[in-house]
């Protein structure tokens, strides 16, 4: 049964038009507010109407790619995305273009309500916590928003989401397991790849390398820790 803390509106992205509307029913029969779109477009003009808090994307889209539809729709508003790949495959590609999570079949509505629940209970806690100043750099959960002395660091989802993880911990180093399982809700780990890339990502925005650390140092066998520069 729902209650309070879960999304009322839940916008389905599913070119197979059959397949949309079962999800759909079967959402509001399970007391979410859900509407459908065929397109990535639609779709994105479906959450704004419907102020959606999640959106479920079954890939593939008809009218654009992942990574062009997470960058459209984070940049009009703050939705989890959830990728369901109708055709299976490796949800690591989708995962690094800025879903939040993803299943790598069609599955049921069970499955889908579970990840739904999962990325509200991941994404509304990290929100309902204070701004973190490290430094000059400041990470605000309720804005979503890094600043780095009077400049704004423009970030990805996923990018500020790795911050925020590492900035609530500042100066103890977390592995990239917990990483894994905090902003990419994989418990068993995954490939330090993904990490990898994301870091190197974030360490490019706030102006350093893995050679010329500042904020962001690695301990070698260990993971990642956030320390002011002087540190």
């Amino acid at each position: 049964m729902l209650g309070a803390t879960l999304p009322q509106n839940v916008v389905v992205i599913d070119a197979d038009h059959e397949a949309r509307q079962r999800l759909v029913t079967e959402l509001r029969d399970r007391g979410y507010g859900a509407a459908g779109a065929a397109t990535g477009l639609a779709g994105v003009e479906q959450a704004l109407e419907e102020a959606c808090d999640v959106v479920v994307m079954v890939l593939p889209l008809s009218d654009m790619a992942p990574d062009q539809f997470v960058a459209m729709i984070n940049a009009v508003g703050d939705h989890p995305v959830i990728a369901v790949l109708s055709d299976g495959g490796s949800v690591v590609p989708v995962l690094d273009a800025g879903a939040d999570d993803a299943v790598a079949c069609r599955t049921s509505v069970a499955e889908v309500d579970a990840r739904i629940r999962a990325v509200l209970r991941r994404f509304r806690p990290r929100t309902a916590m204070g701004p973190v100043r490290i430094g000059e750099l400041l990470v605000d959960p309720e804005t979503r928003e890094a600043r780095l002395g009077e400049d704004s660091v423009d970030l990805s989802r996923k990018e500020f989401d790795l911050l925020y993880a590492l900035a609530r911990q500042p100066g103890r180093v977390v592995s990239k397991r917990e990483l894994m399982a905090e902003v990419w809700d994989q418990p068993y780990g995954g490939p330090d790849k993904t990490v990898d890339v994301h870091l190197s990502w974030l360490r490019r925005k706030l102006g350093e390398s893995a050679a010329e650390p500042r904020y962001l140092r690695t301990v070698r066998g260990v993971g990642i820790k956030l320390v002011t520069p002087e540190a």
